[in-house]
């Protein structure tokens, strides 16, 4: 069996209720405070020691036959006695997201995980382990396989009506695990061309599409630098928005937000990303297009009141035209006019 390592990780991220993001704590959605509980993973290979992804997750690379045991350390973080569910869910990669389901469903992977525990209750600010077994059928097909172990609590909160409301607060470890003969496959990827554009509300922005040209699952996250800008300026970094999770084959944009104050350039743009221990970069000069100019309130005033001023004058200038055009036209030409002398009545017989 491999050398397993403990894992010092510490606890960083939050969960919400019922969500399928994959971190730890969890806190209680809508309620204040310090997160509620949390899990991580403790053991680790010893040759994945230097793999900040492993230190998270549950990475390895298994021959038909072969079995891991893996533990993670599941605390209650409250003031109040906590009751959880500890299980494995199916999980797919998605839209560039890996997506943990959330009704226990079944699929290859879980079918070969057990868990030492199935539920665990803990004491106010206590923790206990939990030993992962995942045990790989000897007929089992080559390739890479995705799920979750989570950690679950339900509650019932009263809500302003009296009703009680069921929150399910969620939070696991993520599980990507190939199986073949041989040494594990090769992670890969490759950065498209850096695009400079600008988002709806004007902010400008750095776009690089990513490739997944290896044959493991990634976990994208990384940085920007701007350099010899207007008067040799530089500026940075600037982390991405999101982090990335690509399967073997699958492509997704990598988006940068930059403050609204960055001239709009040239900039010579680099960009560092990291999957683990596999990292690249990509270098391109960018221009931001310039940002729409709005109109102010009183402008638009102005505006408004020019076009209505114009359309009298057109409507005017029509009135005339009609009118003149009738005066000049034959049949008005042969009109016969009565002519009235001063004190005659209108309705006197004319002389020819």
């Amino acid at each position: 069996m491999r050398r397993l390592l403990s894992s010092l990780m510490v606890v960083v991220a939050v969960s919400t209720a019922a969500t399928s993001a994959l971190a730890s704590p969890a806190q209680a959605a809508g309620r204040p405070g310090p997160p509620s509980f949390g899990i991580r993973l403790v053991d680790v290979p010893v040759d994945e020691a230097g793999n900040p992804r492993a230190l998270r997750y549950i990475i390895d690379h298994l021959h038909q036959g072969a079995i891991i045991h893996r533990r993670i350390l599941v605390a209650n973080f409250s003031s109040r006695a906590a009751h959880m569910l500890v299980y494995p869910d199916a999980a797919t990669i998605s839209h560039g997201s890996f997506i943990g389901d959330t009704g226990q469903t079944r699929s290859d992977l879980t079918s070969w995980i057990s868990t030492s525990r199935h539920s665990v209750s803990l004491a106010p600010r206590a923790s206990t382990m939990v030993t992962v077994t995942i045990s790989v059928p000897r007929d089992a097909s080559s390739g890479e396989r995705y799920g979750v172990i989570w950690v679950q609590e339900t509650s019932r909160v009263p809500s302003a009506r009296g009703v009680a409301i069921t929150e399910i607060n969620r939070v696991g470890v993520r599980i990507y695990l190939s199986v073949g003969r041989g040494s594990a496959p090769v992670s890969n990827f490759a950065i498209g061309s850096l695009t400079a554009t600008r988002s709806v509300h004007g902010q400008p922005m750095v776009r690089a599409l990513v490739h997944n040209t290896g044959s493991r699952a990634l976990d994208i996250t990384g940085y920007l630098t701007l350099s010899q800008g207007p008067g040799g300026l530089t500026a940075g970094p600037f982390t991405i928005d999101t982090n990335i999770t690509l399967a073997p084959g699958q492509s997704s944009p990598v988006t940068i937000l930059l403050s609204k104050q960055l001239p709009t350039g040239p900039w010579r743009a680099q960009i560092a990303l990291t999957s683990g221990v596999t990292k690249r970069n990509a270098t391109a000069t960018i221009r931001f297009p310039g940002a729409a100019v709005k109109a102010k309130p009183a402008a638009i005033s102005s505006y408004l009141i020019a076009a209505g001023i114009a359309l009298v004058l057109l409507l005017l200038i029509a009135a005339w035209l009609i009118r003149r055009r009738r005066r000049s036209s034959p049949a008005a030409a042969h009109t016969d006019l009565t002519l009235t002398r001063p004190g005659a009545r209108a309705d006197a017989p004319r002389h020819r």
